[in-house]
């Protein structure tokens, strides 16, 4: 499965920041960055796959970008937070700066699906406090307990004419005290504003009020009696197998890389099929006028894309060349049902590799299928949608305690204690299936009427309802029904 994206890694020039150039900038023991060059290089990867910039275009073959990665996150970061409602109880200003957070979660989410993982850090901004999405290519973890980060490296660049402004702020959680460390460097005239090999090196280490963006920041301040970082860092669910000791992710799509490079090359060969059989009348220069400006056969106006002209000998043995090698017609049989059954599996394949249902990419009037094919999709759907929640949950928590720690800090908060009430709603997580069979064996039980039953699972109005379960009943006519009667004063259950 991998075979094709590591050949595709090795080819790829790595841009991210150096490992070794952000040790240099601490020039401290301590700061040992916990990240492989095997993820740093499958980031670049990643990275490249959202923007567009896979190394398997190719514009002269037609083969152009999906944007079947961006698809993907998307579908399953709306799918994810559509009902989404996440609230702090224990402070009215703590949830206040926390719903911030919230509002922008499911664009967050899909860049940390896209890219394994995404870090939240909280910062105070005079009486505010905001949550920076700190993306894969911008965090470098330095310690973690099993596949929790107690202390990571934050990268923030600020590009001003030619000079690169860059901030590298430390963080370490141990004991119960929060270490944050900043430093700060410009790297002068670089290369008339093409930042794209700036990270190499950070040139010379400024002080932090420098930088107008920067400053009131400290450059070490400590923060103590606290029981976990103060940052959030969220991992797609699905094991690294590019590095299977990293705390760090992998994107929702990684197991289907291949196939979304035979997806897009694919595509290009349906469209060639049209362009390649589109009708065209190909004659002999001669049968056109020809134009006195230009040498060339005149061609009928409005009417160009249907001719074609080729060149050929007409002066002698004119009788042995015939009409038909004079003028021809180009019309193939067009072969685009076959080429689009084939582009329609493979993105199949594709839904099946990233946890979604069938028809979420592909076609779903192309597609047979029985009645236990549709329902394994959706819970198939169902099952990634939860973990992805599952792991969010957690992220949630560690958030709206950072920022209550915070607000602590601005006399906003007066109470370490922060409880968050989240939600999810039941959209897609709900297996419609097992909560009809849930429903039935209460009805059968006698703990919800068998009217409720059939207005919920058969649409029914409570009228229609109950008069069919009237007339069903031995006994009794709807006439019967006393409006005012209590729903366990009639035998209907």
């Amino acid at each position: 499965m991998f075979s094709a994206i590591k050949k595709i890694v090795e080819r790829i020039k790595n841009k991210m920041f150096p490992t070794t150039t952000i040790k240099r900038a601490f020039n401290v023991d301590d700061i040992d960055i916990a990240i492989s060059s095997d993820m740093i290089n499958s980031i670049e990867l990643w990275n490249n796959i959202m923007e567009n910039k896979q190394p398997w275009l190719n514009k002269e073959n037609g083969v152009k970008s999906l944007a079947l990665a961006q698809g993907i996150c998307e579908e399953l970061s709306k799918t994810s937070t559509r009902e989404l409602v996440s609230k702090v109880t224990s402070n009215e200003y703590v949830n206040k700066e926390y719903q911030k957070f919230i509002k922008s979660l499911n664009e967050d989410l899909q860049w940390g699906l896209a890219e394994g993982g995404i870090a939240f850090k909280p910062y105070v901004d005079g009486n505010q406090i905001y949550v920076d999405a700190v993306h894969a290519d911008s965090f470098f973890p330095v310690a973690f307990k099993g596949k929790k980060i107690t202390a990571a490296v934050f990268v923030e660049q600020i590009f001003k004419g030619k000079n690169v402004y860059t901030r590298l702020e430390y963080q370490k959680y141990e004991n119960g005290v929060h270490t944050f460390e900043n430093y700060a460097f410009v790297r002068k005239d670089y290369a008339h504003g093409n930042y794209q090999n700036s990270y190499d090196d950070f040139g010379n280490q400024i002080a932090l009020d420098t930088v107008p963006d920067w400053k009131g920041m400290e450059e070490h301040f400590e923060i103590s009696g606290v029981d976990r970082p103060l940052f959030g860092y969220f991992r797609v669910p699905i094991i690294n197998t590019i590095d299977k000791n990293s705390p760090l992710g992998v994107p929702c799509y990684v197991k289907a890389i291949d196939l979304i490079k035979d997806a897009e090359e694919q595509y290009s060969r349906y469209i060639w099929e049209f362009v390649g059989g589109e009708m065209a009348v190909e004659a002999v220069s001669d049968a056109f006028e020809m134009n006195p400006y230009t040498n060339k056969p005149e061609l009928p106006a409005g009417k160009r894309r249907l001719f074609r002209t080729y060149d050929i000998d007409t002066t002698s043995n004119n009788n042995g060349i015939s009409i038909t090698e004079l003028i021809k017609v180009h019309a193939p049989q067009l072969r685009d049902a076959n080429y689009a059954s084939g582009f329609n599996n493979i993105l199949k394949r594709i839904e099946f590799e990233c946890g979604l249902s069938y028809g979420d990419l592909s076609d779903p009037q192309q597609v047979e299928k029985t009645a236990e094919e549709i329902k394994s999709s959706k819970q198939r759907k169902f099952d990634t949608v939860s973990a992805i929640q599952d792991s969010m949950n957690n992220v949630l928590e560690d958030l709206a305690y950072a920022i209550n720690v915070m607000a602590i800090g601005l006399g906003k908060s007066n109470s370490m204690e922060c409880i968050v009430e989240t939600d999810w709603g039941d959209s897609i997580l709900v297996d419609s299936e097992k909560q009809r069979n849930i429903d039935l064996q209460e009805v059968n039980a006698g703990l919800m009427p068998e009217w409720k039953y059939k207005v919920k699972w058969q649409g029914m109005t409570e009228e229609e309802a109950k008069r069919e379960v009237a007339e069903s009943s031995e006994g009794i006519g709807y006439d019967d029904i006393d409006e005012d009667d209590n729903e366990d004063s009639v035998n209907v259950n």
